[in-house]
């Protein structure tokens, strides 16, 4: 993980930790609607290949970034 990546993870956390100390609602209602429409079993059920797809899809797009981020670009000479 860079640097970069590692600073916008942190401050991500540090948004997240202000919120459940300062508006505690935010949060609530955040984890009622993930509850609700992301994490619901019925509608996982009835999605997984779809979401199994998206998350193929994500890891092939990062795979390929971290590939060429260390080995450059296949094919192509600096």
């Amino acid at each position: 993980m860079t640097p970069w990546a590692k600073v916008f993870v942190g401050v991500g956390f540090f948004i997240l930790g202000l919120g459940y100390l300062y508006r505690y609602d935010l949060i609530e209602r955040l984890n009622a609607v993930l509850r609700e429409y992301i994490l619901n079993d019925a509608y996982m059920a009835l999605e997984r290949r779809r979401w199994g797809m998206f998350f193929l899809l994500v890891a092939f797009l990062f795979l390929y970034m971290g590939y060429t981020g260390l080995y450059g670009v296949p094919g192509v000479r600096p």
